[in-house]
Order: structure tokens, then C-alpha cells, then sequence
């Protein structure tokens, strides 16, 4: 009994101080400077360093270089191009500041939202399923980040035991999953983004991942490993200018803002 008494009374304080340290990181990473600041550090990063190596790898790469024949890795390779560092810093980076933008997503799944509930089943089902999709949209976000990150820390020309292979189907997947579930939560109820983004979430990248496992000819599986992308980055870049516009309003300087 003496044990499992001193056994808590250690542990209970680090727990405490553990979600007290949880809660002011994400308050700090969600606090609307940090999330504008943030949000511009990844659109100066990641589309644009993405065509800077792309142009790079066609100009001066010792082996031609093709969107149509080439995986968006070989970028990272010195057998495509003399500057691979471009995309493995610009996935470092990217996957870096676009945490606070997906932090501040989760704010629309809160506990406190205010709903005008009219205590039927069908809105107290709306809610808690809006709740529960929205919630492992985040977390699967989250894993397209950290697949992002180690991308550009394991890239082809330093790879052991294929890891970048996996962290790449990591971060697709992970993007595509966080994206369907995400616009699931937005049609469900539409709050801050509009529904059209939602089902543009859901159908968009799913059915370029479709795509990019039947691929049908003439179509090259890498060519639709760039559609892919571009999928990705439509709903992101949608999603960005519209949390810019709310984020010059007093919205995002409540934490306990009701969405």
C-alpha cells in the first residue's frame, strides 16, 4: 500500500506539470501572431522551393529530369540534381510551421462550441460525430507532418533500411486520411470554412490516391505522384487564406472563442 501511495504521489505532479506544459505550448503555438507567422514561413518554403528544384533538376541535373518519368524524392538526389539540400530543407521547414496552422484546426472540434443546440438526437450526433472526425483528421495531419519532416531528413541519397520510402507513404497518406476526415467534420456543420472545401477535401485527394493506384494509361505513377501533391496543396492553400482573413478579426484572440 506504502509503495503504490508514494508510486502516485510521484507520478501526479508530473502529470500535472506535464498538461500544464502541454496547455501553454499549444496556447502559445495557437496564438494568432505565431499562426500568421507561421502560415507565411510554409508558403515562402514549400511551393516555392519545390519549383526551384524542380527547375533545377531540369536545367543543370546530370541525368534529364521529367514530371512525367520522375518521383517528386528524386529531387532530393544528387543523381537528379546538384542541389538536393532544396528539398530536403524545404520538407523540414514546411513540416515544421504548418503545426500551429494544424493545431489551430483542432480549436473547431472544442468541447465548448456553441451550437444553439436544440437538444434533438440528429444535432447531438452532428456534434459528436463532427467531434470525432474532426479530431482524427488532426491526428492524421500530424502524421503527414512528421512523414514531411523525416522526408527531408532520410532522403534517397541517405536512406537506411528504405525509411524514406516509408516516411513518404507516411506523408501521403497521412495528408490524404487528414484531409478526408477534416472535410467530413466541415460538411457535417459549416463554421469557419465552407462546405465546398470540405467535399473538395474528401473527394479531391481520395480520388487522386485512386488515381495513383489504378494508374491508367497513358498515365506514369509518378506523374500522378505530382497530381497527388497538388491536391494536397489546393485545399491547404484554400484553408490558409481563409484562417489569414479570420485571423484579422478578435476571433482567434479568444482561446474559449465558441466556433
Amino acid at each position: 500500500m506504502g509503495n503504490k501511495s508514494s508510486y502516485k504521489e510521484f507520478v501526479d505532479p508530473i502529470f500535472i506539470k506535464m498538461k500544464k506544459n502541454s496547455k501553454y505550448i499549444y496556447y502559445t503555438l495557437t496564438k494568432p501572431k505565431i499562426v500568421k507567422i507561421s502560415i507565411y514561413i510554409s508558403l515562402l518554403t514549400f511551393f516555392p522551393g519545390l519549383i526551384l528544384g524542380l527547375i533545377i533538376a531540369i536545367n543543370f541535373g546530370s541525368l534529364e529530369y521529367s514530371v512525367l518519368y520522375n518521383w517528386i524524392s528524386d529531387l532530393g538526389s544528387f543523381i537528379y540534381t546538384p542541389a538536393p539540400f532544396i528539398l530536403d530543407l524545404t520538407c523540414i521547414l514546411s513540416a515544421i510551421f504548418i503545426v500551429p496552422l494544424i493545431l489551430n484546426l483542432s480549436r473547431l472540434y472544442s468541447s465548448h462550441q456553441n451550437h444553439e443546440l436544440d437538444n434533438s438526437k440528429k444535432e447531438h450526433y452532428t456534434i459528436l460525430f463532427r467531434r470525432i472526425f474532426g479530431y482524427i483528421g488532426v491526428v492524421c495531419l500530424f502524421v503527414g507532418v512528421i512523414g514531411m519532416f523525416f522526408i527531408g531528413v532520410f532522403s534517397l541519397d541517405r536512406s537506411p533500411f528504405d525509411l524514406h520510402f516509408y516516411f513518404s507513404t507516411s506523408a501521403f497518406g497521412g495528408f490524404i486520411f487528414g484531409a478526408f476526415f477534416t472535410g467530413l467534420a466541415i460538411v457535417l456543420r459549416k463554421r469557419l470554412f465552407p462546405k465546398t472545401v470540405g467535399f473538395f477535401m474528401i473527394f479531391g485527394p481520395s480520388t487522386a490516391s485512386i488515381l495513383y493506384l489504378l494508374c491508367p494509361a497513358p498515365l506514369t505513377r509518378q506523374f500522378l505522384e505530382w497530381i497527388l501533391m497538388f491536391s494536397s496543396l489546393a485545399w491547404y492553400y484554400v484553408i490558409v487564406f481563409i484562417t489569414l482573413q479570420k485571423l484579422n478579426t478578435l476571433l482567434f484572440f479568444n482561446p474559449d472563442f465558441k466556433w
